[in-house]
């Protein structure tokens, strides 16, 4: 068997899931209060995220995107996935929001697509809006359900390509990652083709708000246990019973290609996020909902990429790469947050992680400075 050669990546020029033509990415972030958490008030910290595969919902909805699920833990309250993974095809925008705006947010995004399209449920197919989740209640009043159909309104109107701001932003707002902020992170590869000789993209969005402290790793550096770690970030309580302190949490991950590929061989990519996910440190606790989609903006016509190792095998080396890179980007960028009832969640100390990367002869690249 010959053996395979490692493909030369590059990053996109914005080093985002937008630098996969099309693709569009909006945010809304709602930061409203202080002080003590009264349910249904607030203070707020959370927000709304879109990725838009290319077109306008009329057209999204027509076309219906090759795209393929997998879910790594489901511990989860994600919508829509079950007919991506059933049918193969991917017909909405994908939102992300918090855990329980995900019903609220995926209604508005239906009230904005039967607007764009006079003949769903009457001469057409209902719709399979697709939303993630995940849990921002450590810093946010989720109770009080505070993204409306207007936030959702209002990150698809924004929504667009080019550079894409990471970190505590939309959905992004209130998560935590490895006990430092999280939120929103993303980052692509470029390489070319054996099969035409021409560019491929490979673009990835994270929505991280996983992992303990102590197993977070950079460059393979246990980074985490070289930090000091506190014992429990001042104010929060004491897990729940069945969940060790720090072992919830949950990830969303969306890739997006131009690669002519089906949804079995999407599935197949999806499935080596998990190893990007995995350098950074998790496992994949019991109460981590950890779920990855992918959709390929190709036109759906054969003939689809070959089976062959040496025309997959760089899909599988870009997912792994392009979503380890996602989260840390979402380290990186995020800021230092307070929210209610006074729990504070420092933001990762970057240039500390650099010396102790630098004094082990670590190289250490993440790409320009996020937005």
């Amino acid at each position: 068997m010959p053996v395979q050669e490692e493909p030369s990546f590059q990053r996109g020029p914005h080093n985002a899931i937008t630098d996969v033509a099309g693709v569009r990415v909006g945010h809304v972030t709602l930061i409203e209060g202080e002080g003590p958490l009264r349910p249904g008030r607030g203070p707020v910290r959370t927000g709304v995220t879109v990725v838009v595969p290319p077109g306008d919902l009329r057209e999204i909805y027509e076309r219906k995107f090759v795209a393929a699920v997998h879910v790594i833990n489901g511990f989860g309250k994600a919508l829509g996935l079950a007919q991506v993974a059933e049918l193969g095809r991917l017909e909405t925008p994908v939102l992300l929001t918090n855990t329980l705006a995900v019903w609220r947010a995926a209604d508005a995004l239906v009230d904005r697509i039967l607007a764009a399209h006079e003949g769903i449920g009457i001469n057409s197919p209902t719709v399979n809006p697709v939303a993630g989740e995940c849990n921002d209640g450590y810093l946010n009043d989720i109770r009080g359900r505070h993204v409306r159909p207007e936030h959702v309104a209002a990150a698809l109107d924004g929504a667009a390509g080019g550079p894409v701001p990471e970190g505590s932003v939309g959905a992004g707002t209130g998560m935590v990652c490895y006990g430092f902020k999280g939120g929103i992170g993303t980052s692509s590869r470029v390489w070319s083709s054996p099969l035409t000789g021409q560019p491929v993209t490979l673009g990835c969005l994270v929505l991280a708000n996983f992992g303990r402290r102590r197993d977070l790793r950079i460059a393979g550096v246990p980074v985490g246990r070289l930090l000091e770690e506190p014992a429990r970030p001042a104010g929060r309580p004491p897990a729940g019973p069945g969940e060790p302190p720090g072992e919830g949490g949950s990830v969303i991950v969306i890739l997006a290609t131009d690669a002519p590929l089906t949804s079995r061989q999407l599935g197949r990519i999806a499935r080596r996020a998990a190893a990007g996910l995995a350098r950074t440190g998790t496992v994949y606790w019991h109460g981590s909902g950890d779920f990855v989609l992918a959709f390929s903006t190709a036109w759906a016509l054969p003939p689809y990429l070959p089976d062959e190792g040496s025309y997959l095998n760089p899909f599988f080396a870009a997912a792994a790469d392009a979503t380890e890179e996602a989260v840390i980007r979402a380290l990186v960028a995020a800021r230092p947050m307070t929210g209610r009832d006074g729990h504070r969640v420092e933001a990762l100390p970057v240039e500390r992680v650099r010396r102790l990367l630098a004094e082990r002869a670590v190289p250490w690249d993440v790409g320009p400075p996020p937005v």
